[in-house]
């Protein structure tokens, strides 16, 4: 077994590990029902937590179910998971330290933390070694890419074997050399894209190879060669999108570019011309469609000036764009919209037999929002009302409840001073039951007119779509 746990770590290291930490109830009751015990083992042993088969047998005895019971194999099976999980809890920590350049004897300070020591985690020093050597190489080839990237020579190397050997730090050639051959491939692959990304002829390869190699930076033309091809079409669609919309034309982009000795893609340039063409069009047949009048001829004779091009296309893609956009404007629905909003309507664009209809449905839309203004005031006016009648309501009762109170007291003293109490409290109710009477009338004439201006709104509403 330990052979074969040998023989995985290599692969494990490059696995992503489980985080570190206690794990929570439920995770453990999750993995005693699966009863696999070597990934329990494996938790344990990533969490930092030290080997106890026995605990973990009784808490899942406890909590599992049938897969969970140990059988005769699962403490081996445990301690196999468990060892390697401690190896993974030691590899990353050893890994992380060697990719931020620290120095291996960074262990001594994991064996210190107060983590370790709180769990009293058992110490791997190999683990830590052999993933700190992982760590260590990706440091190297990180930094030879950037460093290739960048236009560095290979010789930088002897630089950073230089700094590492004064920081006490191992320097890894072989990981740096690696490294640096993809950064270097990048920075022609780069200049190469930069170059036909700003038209300038593919000739200036040997311009930069005679300064590379001046500087002992490896050439790899290919890579150049490779991007720049592959982004000067995009080159020529980009200035045929330019030049569409800007007045200036393809004989002109072919003189500069015979001058500057630039290959020349007039396919892929007027593809792109004529779509943005096409775009622009259409943008103005939508723009016009919608509430304005059909300006194509006026379009065309300023397109000059505009610095825009009239192409075969240009009367089709502008008509079905305008037509597609007028059918939107010239609805009964949005006249009575416009209406609503007290916006004006250009009914003259919309066709001859839909005028009518529009200039009803928009004065629709006005006399919706006042019908709208008055059944909100009656809606108010009636929930006021409503509100009074119930408060009155009430001072009836409270009264009521006086009269009787003082009628039918036993200690009730009846002389005039009562009396007068007496009639003042029926004058009072009597007042009060015709103020209620009133209240009740001006609710059913509140209500009454907020089911008309309902009916009003409700009608107008219907009425845009009568021909």
């Amino acid at each position: 077994m330990k052979t074969t746990l040998r023989t995985l770590r290599p692969l494990l290291l490059a696995l992503p590990l489980l985080l570190g930490g206690c794990q929570t109830t439920m995770q453990r009751i999750a993995d005693c029902k699966v009863g696999d015990w070597t990934n329990i083992g494996r938790k344990d042993g990533v969490a930092g937590e030290v080997q106890n088969f026995a605990e973990r047998k009784e808490f899942c005895d406890d909590h599992g179910n049938d897969n969970a019971k140990a059988g005769a194999a699962a403490a081996s099976s445990y301690g196999a998971g468990w060892e390697q999980g401690n190896w993974d809890f030691w590899a990353q920590r050893g890994r992380t330290d060697g990719q931020q350049a620290r120095l291996v004897s960074a262990y001594d300070g994991h064996v210190a933390s107060p983590a370790v020591r709180n769990n009293a985690t058992p110490l791997n020093r190999p683990a830590y070694e052999a993933g700190w050597l992982a760590g260590n190489a990706d440091y190297w080839q990180g930094l030879g890419k950037r460093e290739g990237t960048a236009g560095l020579p290979l010789q930088q190397k002897e630089i950073n074997r230089q700094n590492a050997a004064a920081a006490a730090l191992r320097f890894d050639e072989t990981a740096y050399a690696s490294g640096w051959q993809v950064g270097n491939h990048t920075f022609w692959q780069d200049a190469g894209f930069n170059d036909a990304h700003n038209g300038v002829p593919d000739t200036e390869l040997k311009n930069r190879a005679t300064a590379a190699r001046s500087a002992g930076v490896l050439v790899q033309e290919e890579a150049y060669r490779s991007a720049w091809q592959a982004e000067i079409i995009n080159y020529w669609r980009n200035l045929g999108t330019q030049d569409a919309v800007s007045g200036k034309d393809f004989a002109v982009r072919k003189r500069e570019a015979l001058q500057k000795g630039l290959k020349l893609y007039e396919s892929d340039y007027r593809q792109a011309w004529e779509a943005r063409l096409v775009e622009h069009w259409r943008a103005a047949g939508a723009s016009d469609g919608y509430g304005k009048p059909f300006l194509l001829d006026e379009r065309i004779a300023n397109a000059a000036r505009d610095g825009v091009f009239v192409i075969p296309r240009t009367r089709d893609v502008y008509t079905d764009a305008w037509d597609e956009q007028n059918t939107r404007y010239c609805t009964p629905d949005n006249a009575f919209d416009l209406g609503r909003r007290a916006a004006g309507m250009a009914i003259d664009v919309c066709r001859a037999e839909l005028r009518n209809q529009l200039k009803r449905a928009l004065l629709s839309g006005r006399d919706y929002e006042e019908a709208s203004r008055r059944y909100n005031q009656s809606l108010a006016d009636a929930n006021d009302t409503d509100a009074r009648l119930r408060d009155g309501h009430r001072r009836l009762s409270r009264l009521d409840n006086e009269i009787r109170s003082a009628l039918g007291s036993k200690d009730r003293v009846v002389n005039e001073e009562t009396q007068k109490q007496d009639r003042r409290r029926d004058q009072e109710r009597r007042e009060l039951v015709d103020y209620l009477q009133r209240l009740e009338r001006q609710l059913d004439d509140a209500r009454r007119w907020v089911h008309r201006h309902q009916q009003q709104m409700e009608q107008l509403r219907r009425d845009i779509y009568v021909n």
